[in-house]
Parts: structure tokens; sequence; C-alpha cells
């Protein structure tokens, strides 16, 4: 057992294909913590790392467009395992464009896709999180839901919905000892921020105080401080951006 108690604690992580999901689900596992790894469309490196890490990983499919996936994927893990402690929430949807030149139609489903698949995968968790050993939920956002981003309104607007939806969620469950905080990350070095021109590229890195872009293993363990460590934290933002947003 580790420390602080984490051996047979069992977290949820959406996203976990890839990218900061993914990453977030090496860095619970190097703790003990048993992931339930969901996807939406790439099972193949969850399973993966299930077949790396026999009886610590169970693969789960998830889709935030699609409410029953939702509930059904919570009661998945809850009858493999016997137990959810900790949900991140980190899968998101994306499709940018300035208000003006986006189809209104796209821009509505990047809003309601995000807040409410947040809401109903959360809604289906607190059953379980509520008899949970330190319970807690992360909502990975986005620095531009705190300061904005032109030609991202739609994201910018489901983001900062994401951090009022969180500290509200983070009183409705204080007598629950549950604890909900938000993680804003910045410009990340993934697969998606790769396609960005270079010359957008060296303009963010020259806006960045640390004068780079973080990598996926950063945002990792500012999730897993949230989600395991912060123990007197909730409705708390941690903003990772390397100093863009000052």
């Amino acid at each position: 057992m580790t420390s602080n108690g984490e051996e047979g604690r069992v977290a949820l992580v959406t996203g976990a294909s890839r990218g900061i999901g993914a990453a977030i689900a090496r860095h619970l596992l190097g703790r003990g913590i048993r992931v339930a790894g969901a996807y939406r469309s790439w099972r193949d490196p969850v399973a993966e790392l299930a077949t790396q890490r026999p009886g610590q990983v169970l693969p789960v499919h998830l889709d935030l467009a699609a409410p029953d996936t939702l509930a059904a994927g919570v009661e998945e893990v809850h009858q493999h395992w016997g137990r959810l402690d900790t949900l991140v929430l980190n899968a998101a949807v994306w499709d940018g464009g300035r208000l003006t030149r986006m189809d209104p139609d796209a821009w509505w489903r990047v809003v309601e896709t995000n807040l409410r698949g947040t809401a109903a995968l959360v809604r289906a968790a607190i059953p379980h999180l509520v008899t949970g050993q330190n319970p807690s939920i992360v909502v990975v956002g986005s620095v531009v839901g705190e300061i904005g981003f032109a030609g991202d309104t739609a994201y910018a607007s489901a983001k900062a919905a994401a951090v009022g939806f969180a500290r509200s969620l983070a009183k409705e469950l204080a007598s629950k000892q549950v604890r909900v905080n938000v993680l804003a990350p910045g410009f990340v070095d993934t697969d998606m921020t790769a396609a960005v021109p270079a010359g957008s590229r060296q303009a963010i890195v020259d806006a960045t105080l640390l004068g780079r872009f973080g990598s996926v293993d950063e945002i990792a363990r500012a999730a897993v401080f949230l989600a395991e460590d912060a123990t007197f934290c909730t409705g708390t933002v941690l903003t990772a951006d390397g100093g863009w947003s000052l």
C-alpha cells in the first residue's frame, strides 16, 4: 500500500486513449490506482495498456454525445471493481471558428455536447463517488474558458460553463466530502496541437512566460495532484499554462 492509502482505489478517466487523458491514466497507475480508461472510438491504446497492466486497467466505451453510454459505462466500472473513488473528466469535443463564420448548429453542438456530457456523466457517478475513499472529481477545462480566445467562442463558452458547474457542484457535494476541482491547461504538445501552423505556434510560445508548450506529463501530474493530494481543495481552478494567460 502506498503512503497515501491508495491501494484498491479506482479512477475513471475519460479520453484515455491519447494525449492528456492517456498520461493521466499512466500517472494514476503509477500511484497504484486502478484505472477505467474511457474511450469513444480508439479502444486499442486503452486495451494495450490493459494488457501491459493486467487487472489494473478496464477499457470502457463512453461517448459524450450519447448520454446512454455514460450511465452504462459508470455501471460497468462499478460492477467490475465494486467502487469508484475518482472521476477525471478529460474528454471533450472541439470545433473552432469565429462566431460570425461558424455554423450555428456546429457552435451549439460543441457547447451542448461538452456540458451535457459532463453533467450526465457526473450525475451517473455521484451515487458511487459518495461511498468512495477520498472521493474527487476533476474537470479538465481550458485556459480559454478563463480568458477567451479569438475564433474559439464555442469551446471557450463550454469550458467557462464547466467552471461554474464545478464550483456549484463542489457546494452541492461538500456534505458528502466529495471534492470537485477544475484543471485549466494552456497549450500542450499533443497530436491535436501538432496541427497548429508554425507561425501561430511561435506566437503562442512568445506569449508564454516559460517560452514553450507544456507536456502531457506536466498536465497529468497537476490532474493527479487535484484528484489525490489536494485534500483541502474544492471549487478550485488550477491553471497550468506556463504563464500564457498572465
